[in-house]
């Protein structure tokens, strides 16, 4: 017991997030009875438990009352969190929902993690390793756009032999949603050019015993669709056991006998071939030499005869007992008394009784309704003469009977089949229409002399135990033998006649219930190599394009890799979102997107196509990193997602001076010649293609000596005109972003976007002319008269540039002329944007005064944004603004890149 258990319970993380007072502690010595005085009905779906600290790391949600037990023992904190509902394996999304109207508010910088702390990345994502594997915790794929997806597995893989041909079944899913699927390869090559092995793709809303809606490669046979969509368990009790003859006989090259009643030799093991009790035929033991080089009294080389018909008393792996030796052959007290071993020597050993048994097996799990085992003979099963092969059939018996629960079998219960494992291609070559004859008390000849070596390859089976008693909720064992002796062939020919039991499965069908909605699923049968020791790892990839929801047309299913269709499908996601569609202006969007694909003359900088596999990223993180794939921000104004595309600007949206600049937050650094001293850059994509890593260079030829590889890998990208945009903008950027500045700005940030370009007053210059507007009228002369807070100087100039926050998120840079009072100026114009002069307007008109025509000089790209001193101000980080970071984004138009 604990006295310093502490239980705090947050049932809702949105308002604890913004007041820690709103959950519940308690406190106790119990941590089971503070539970259940907490939850008398049980836990609610989505509680996580964590231990001091509420973080993923610290993960500790029981699963069992012994979990609990487990906790009470080590004291302390527990955070017991409720999070929203939502699919199993996702960490809920909070959406921030104060959001104040005609305020900006930037969405979350996506950090893209791979998979999450407790599971691996989906393989859509991987740099290696990209096979068919299960994630257990992971989440489930949420692709979007196209990709080569590689499906997760979500059932236990299986193995099962059909005429001799190992064929491996595989449940999978493709991800959440509906996708168009166009291929399927086995690694490079189409399903359709490998033999024997097929793909059937199901949408979320069937089952696998509907039609499926796409199919690749071969029908799978009635034999395979019976063992097929089974949900198996693999039991490790059967590792290879050998199935011996009735009359197991067997050759020992080196074998040794010792007094008392030992017959011994290295490297063999008779557990697998006999069994106490058998009788044992022993030959050729005849004039066996003394291994102590004993003599007779006419000094003549003691030798001992031991053959004979014994009974087995006890086993080891490498020897055999026998039970009074004596009384069937006197050699053996022979060699008793004189304290002596026999030299190593060939004989022969055979049993004359029934064969041995090999189990019981016994199912532990009460989910299944039938059972499987394979049978293996890995060197074939036929007789030769070294050029020609006779492919046999041996016959395997089966004992199965259903079990207590102390593991007694239930009477009345036992069942016994007969089963005939044929040799390689015996059916295709075997007389009397395939079926051969019965010979020799011991085996099925085919009758066949063929030269083929297909006869002599694997034979191999699977046997389904169906005991007429069995149900699901039962338990069964089992056990197998040999059903007939060892054939002796005639001289000049062999016999390859070993059976071993190679697996053993409890299975089920799969039910509807094994077909949630909502998931895109894939079954697969993947034939092994005629001749191959078992079958290679999965690669089975799919070329899936995800069907968005079209906002346009009633949220009916299209394919599409626009961002702005992604963005909306995001979104609107049922299970995954918090967010609806008025929680998007779709119509700002769309012409937003639009504007993009005309300025660079492609759709194809407008796509996103990548895998979401993190359980830790929001629909918000989602939301921005489809929006950066295209050169987008996401952000919100008015309650509703926009998107703002980067591109050269005429007009600052912001000017910051003096009057929204906090005092003694100004920064400002120069510096001379490319950033880093970088002389060119490298960035990799995704080809389409065939789903490799490519590597775009500047310059093309590789003679940079010290490129930008920073963050070179582009998430989302699966084009070369997409990739050598984002390439060629951070190049530039490297080039001749020389100025930087960074401050805490008043409310008057609110409107602003990382990518935006503002203007900024040097607030290191001494004659930096700035403040606030305090009113716009019309004189008697019909002039536009602008009143400053300050007075301003035009050092003896006609006319100047004043510039001029508007509330329309731009900034009008207005020719000027002065005025008899210097506390205003008479505009060449209006400004072309309503101003607000009120103060305590949240976008207060503010004006910066220039006296020279670069009026870029004070012009800056927004970088970073982050939160400032209070919950109205910001700090914002930018670099110099100019037009040269875009000269490549009409190469596409030029005929530069395709």
């Amino acid at each position: 017991m604990h006295s310093n258990i502490e239980l705090i319970v947050v049932r809702n993380p949105m308002a604890y997030a913004c007041d820690n007072s709103d959950c519940k502690i308690v406190r106790g010595e119990d941590l089971f009875e503070l539970v259940t005085g907490i939850y008398p009905k049980g836990m609610p779906p989505n509680t996580y438990w964590y231990h001091e600290t509420w973080d993923t790391e610290c993960d500790v949600t029981p699963e069992t009352p012994e979990d609990i037990i487990a906790l009470n023992d080590k004291g302390g904190s527990f955070y017991i969190v409720t999070y929203p509902a939502g699919p199993e394996t996702w960490i809920p999304i909070l959406v921030s929902a104060f959001i104040t109207v005609a305020a900006v508010l930037l969405m979350p910088m996506p950090v893209i993690p791979n998979g999450s702390a407790n599971a691996p990345p989906s393989p859509n994502n991987a740099l290696a390793q990209r096979t068919n594997r299960q994630r257990q915790g992971g989440r489930t794929a949420d692709i979007y756009g196209q990709v080569w997806s590689v499906p997760d597995l979500v059932a236990v893989t299986y193995t099962v032999y059909i005429n001799n041909r190992a064929i491996e079944m595989s449940y999978m899913v493709i991800g959440r949603g509906w996708y168009l699927v166009t291929e399927a390869l086995d690694d490079t090559t189409p399903i359709n050019q490998v033999f024997g092995s097929g793909v059937l793709i199901f949408n979320p809303d069937s089952t696998l015993d509907d039609t499926p809606a796409y199919q690749f490669g071969s029908a799978f046979t009635p034999d395979e669709a019976a063992l097929s969509r089974l949900t198996t368990k693999r039991y490790t009790s059967v590792n290879g056991q050998l199935l011996p003859p009735t009359d197991n006989y067997l050759t020992l090259d080196k074998a040794v006998f010792r007094a008392p009643n030992i017959i011994e030799i290295s490297g063999f093991n008779f557990v697998n071939q006999f069994k106490v009790g058998d009788s044992l035929v022993v030959e050729q033991a005849n004039d066996l030499a003394s291994a102590n080089g004993i003599v007779d009294a006419d000094s003549n080389p003691v030798t001992y005869t031991l053959s004979g018909t014994y009974i087995i008393e006890a086993l080891t792996e490498t020897r055999i007992m026998l039970s009074a030796p004596i009384s069937v052959n006197a050699d053996w007290q022979k060699l008793l008394d004189n304290a002596d071993y026999t030299v190593e020597h060939e004989v022969t050993v055979s049993t004359q009784s029934s064969s041995l048994w090999q189990g019981y097996f016994y199912t532990s799990e009460k989910d299944h309704e039938f059972v499987m085992v394979n049978y293996i003979a890995s060197g074939g099963l036929y007789i030769t003469d070294g050029q020609t092969f006779e492919p046999i059939g041996i016959e395997v018996e089966i004992e199965s009977e259903i079990v207590d629960v102390t593991n007694n079998p239930v009477p009345g219960t036992l069942q016994v089949d007969t089963h005939i494992i044929y040799g390689s291609k015996y059916a295709e070559y075997a007389n009397n229409n395939g079926l051969g004859v019965w010979r020799d008390g011991n085996h099925w000849w085919s009758g066949a002399h063929v030269s083929n070596t297909d006869a002599a390859q694997t034979a191999a089976s699977t046997i389904k135990i169906e005991n007429a008693h069995m149900a699901e909720g039962k338990r069964l064992r089992w056990r197998s033998r040999r059903k007939h002796g060892r054939m002796r062939p005639s001289k000049g020919y062999s016999v390859v006649q070993d059976i071993r039991i190679a697996d053993f499965y409890g299975a089920k069908l799969m039910g509807a219930d094994y077909s949630p909605p909502g998931f895109t699923k894939v079954y697969s049968k993947t034939l092994a190599t005629e001749g191959a020791l078992s079958l290679k790892e999965r690669k089975l990839t799919v070329l899936a394009q995800r069907l968005e929801r079209d906002w346009q047309n009633n949220d009916a299913l299209i394919p599409s890799k626009r961002i702005d269709d992604i963005i909306y499908d995001i979104a609107t996601d049922p299970v995954t979102s918090n967010l609806t569609a008025d929680d998007l202006d779709m119509v700002q969007i769309k012409a937003e997107v639009d504007a993009q694909i005309a300025y660079f003359g492609t759709d194809l900088c407008a796509q996103f196509c990548g895998t979401f596999d993190s359980k830790d990223i929001t629909t918000e993180e989602m939301i921005q990193t489809v929006a950066m794939t295209g050169f987008f921000t996401a952000y919100r104004i008015n309650n509703k997602v926009c998107l703002h595309f980067e591109r050269p600007e005429a007009y600052p949206v912001a000017t910051f001076n003096s009057h929204s600049i906090t005092p003694n937050s100004f920064e400002y650094s120069e510096s001379f010649g490319p950033r880093n001293d970088y002389d060119g850059i490298e960035v990799t994509y995704t080809d389409p293609i065939d789903d490799a890593k490519v590597t775009l260079r500047y310059p093309e030829d590789g003679s940079a000596t010290n490129p930008d590889t920073k963050n070179k890998d582009l998430v989302g990208v699966r084009n070369k005109v997409q990739a050598h945009m984002h390439m060629m903008r951070r190049h530039w950027k490297n080039q001749h972003a020389y100025k930087t500045c960074s401050f805490t700005a008043a409310d008057e940030s609110g409107i602003v976007l990382p990518t935006n370009q503002i203007n900024v007053a040097d607030q290191y210059r001494a004659d930096t002319q700035q403040g606030a507007v305090e009113a716009l009228q019309v004189n008697g002369n019909g002039q536009v008269v602008l009143t400053l807070s300050d007075s301003v100087d035009f050092g003896g100039k006609a006319q100047a540039t004043v510039f001029v926050q508007t509330v329309a998120g731009i900034v009008d840079n207005i020719r000027c002329m002065p005025s008899n009072n210097p506390h205003e100026v008479i505009l060449a114009r209006a400004p072309s944007q309503p101003i607000s002069t009120s103060w305590d307007a949240q976008v207060h008109a503010t004006y910066q005064l220039v006296l020279h025509d670069d009026f870029e000089r004070d012009n800056y790209i927004v970088t970073t944004k982050d939160p400032g001193d209070n919950p109205y101000s910001h700090r914002l980080s930018c670099i110099n603004y100019t037009d040269k970071y875009y000269p490549n984004d009409k190469d596409f138009i030029n005929g530069l890149i395709a």
